[in-house]
Order: C-alpha cells, then structure tokens, then sequence
C-alpha cells in the first residue's frame, strides 16, 4: 500500500506535512460512501516507523530525523474495540463447532477464552519458509509455527511464549488447564493417540489450520449461534480479561496470565467491561466520602 501511494521518495526530502498527507491517502474508502480505513492507514504508520527504527541503527541519512517527526505526530486512528463474547456465547461457539465437525476449534476458542490467549498463540500462524521461527510442520513454501501438544506436561500444565513477546520482552505464561472447565471439557474428548504434533490441527486436512479458513469456521459458528456480527474470534481473548475483572482478580494476575509485562496494557486495551469499571470507582468514593463524614 506504501509503495501504491507513495512510491520512491528521498527520506531525507518528506517531512510531516509528507506523512500526513500519506496518512489521508492511506485511510481513504476502498469505495465512495464506505468507512475511513483507520486501521488499514495505522498499520501503515506502523510499517513505516519500523522500517524507519531499523535503517536508523543503520545510520541511514535521515531516517532517524523522519522517525522522530513521525512520533510526534497524532493520527486519528480507529475507536477502541468494546466487543466481548459472553462465556455463555463460548460454550454455544464450542457446540456449534463441533456441529460443524471441527472439535480442534471448540478447544481453541475454549483457550483463547478461559486462558485469555491470543488467536495465533493457539491456533499457531503459517509463515514463509524464511522466516527465523524454527518449525518442524512444513507444507510447501510455508511453514507453521505454533503451540506443541509436548508443551502440555503430565501435571497439565500449559507453558508457552507469547508470539507478540518472544523477541521484546520474553514474557512466559503458564496455565494450569485443571482449573478451566471448558478446555478440561474439550481435553476429555481428545483421544491420547491424538495428543502429538500440533495442537489445533484441521480435521480435514491433518494440518493447522490457514488463518483465512480458521476465521471461516468462526463466521459458521456466528451463523449457527446468532453471535453478533461485530464479534471477532480475537475478542475471547479479551471476554477472558474482562470476565476476570468482573470477578474480581487483580490486574496484576490477569497480567500475567495475558502474556503483559506492562499491567496498563491489559487495563486499557483488554478489559472492555468499562460499566462495572465505572461500578468500582463509585462504590469506592462513596465508601470513601462516608469514612470522612
């Protein structure tokens, strides 16, 4: 999409009036009438700084100055996400599957639901055969990398590095599967033999699943279920935090059983139950205007 818009320029000749001009082109409808595409023109800024970051440790010229023009500048960017399935809307997700003849996805979404894990840190992701991830399943020019069945230890005991943080901060989670009815639910109807290699596997294939078909298997199960439109599959992740909230379990815990090393990130972004939020803080000033009287 840069190279479409932009084309070749000299870095050390665009300034910010450059950018966000770019920015404008970058968020434009795919068609008239349509919705500004925010997203789309953020991941682009994402793009180019990270690009930018790069070829400024390389001392390339003018890179480090248009990287600090770059961070400086507010884009509009897409409204948060406040969509959150209900745990009652996972167990009808998980039925539904396996309706469909995809058990290996009733677990996941019970994972990414009770675990608060993110969609590839379950179902694993395909990436080219260059890429630096070592991996053993390899299908064509792509190669997947993602979560073993051998992670999962006698005790049942999940441990598992965060893709978004195994080259930044090097979080580790362990979750303990006993204490998470829905995925021990899913576990007891998968067979021993069938515990090795990958673990989601596309039951018509043998193989993991293809991000485009996993998200296909979801919009069947939304069909099936009634599950609003709005609702993404990555959005369990986040109903996992919020249900945490909503019971009561500190940030810090929900932090790191998130993958975070930063608590702020899992209050801001994950935990979309903004209303019993709002609940708290009321409960306490009045609990604290009471003490002063």
């Amino acid at each position: 999409m840069i190279v479409e818009t932009v084309g070749a320029r000299r870095i050390d000749a665009v300034d910010g009036r450059d950018l966000r001009r770019w920015h404008i082109e970058w968020s434009k409808p795919l068609k008239e009438g349509g919705k500004l595409r925010l997203a789309a023109a953020r991941m682009a800024v994402i793009v180019l700084k990270n690009a930018l970051t790069f070829a400024a440790t390389c001392r390339k010229p003018g890179c480090a100055e248009l990287r600090d023009i770059l961070g400086k500048i507010r884009f509009p960017g897409p409204r948060p996400r406040m969509e959150a399935p209900t745990a009652a809307e996972i167990v009808a997700a998980r039925k539904a599957a396996h309706q469909l003849g995809h058990a290996p996805a009733a677990l996941a979404y019970a994972l990414q639901f009770e675990g608060a894990m993110r969609q590839w840190d379950v179902a694993g992701k395909w990436v080219p055969l260059a890429d630096k991830k070592p991996s053993s399943v390899i299908d064509g020019t792509s190669k997947w990398v993602g979560p073993m069945w051998s992670q999962i230890d006698e005790n049942m005991i999940l441990r598992y590095t965060p893709a978004k943080t195994q080259f930044t901060s090097g979080a580790t989670v362990a979750l303990d599967l006993n204490m998470m009815p829905m995925v021990v639910e899913e576990l007891a109807k998968v067979s021993a033999d069938a515990r090795r290699g990958p673990l989601i596997v596309n039951p018509r294939t043998g193989l993991p699943y293809r991000n485009w078909y996993f998200g296909e298997v979801w919009r069947r199960v939304r069909e099936i279920t009634g599950i609003a439109k709005e609702i993404w599959n990555r959005d369990m992740r986040a109903a996992g935090v919020t249900e945490g909230r909503q019971a009561g379990a500190p940030t810090d815990d929900l932090a790191k059983q998130a993958g975070h090393s930063n608590k702020r990130t899992t209050a801001r972004v994950y935990d979309r139950d903004r209303l019993e939020a709002a609940r708290r803080v009321a409960k306490a000033r009045t609990a604290h205007r009471s003490n002063a009287e």
